[in-house]
């Protein structure tokens, strides 16, 4: 068997670095790795089903229970 000319070790090389890349991500998100992971996506759209995501009050990101007097806006 040939060994591979240099611009088929080439892609070897990028392909064999793109599956590594792949299955580690993989492993971060699913495997144990991923446990303590957090989906902030999803906890930011129950903020703002619960009406206090943004708030406008001293810069602060997030409403403070009691905090009503804040112009409600949609997104």
């Amino acid at each position: 068997m040939e060994p591979l000319p240099p611009q088929g070790q080439l892609v070897f090389i990028i392909v064999s670095l793109l599956v590594l890349l792949m299955a580690y991500g993989i492993y971060a998100s699913f495997g144990p790795g991923g446990k303590d992971l957090r989906d902030t996506i999803d906890e930011h759209s129950k903020l703002h089903e619960l009406g206090i995501a943004h708030g406008h009050n001293n810069g602060s990101y997030y409403m403070r229970k009691g905090e009503n007097d804040y112009p409600k806006h949609k997104h």
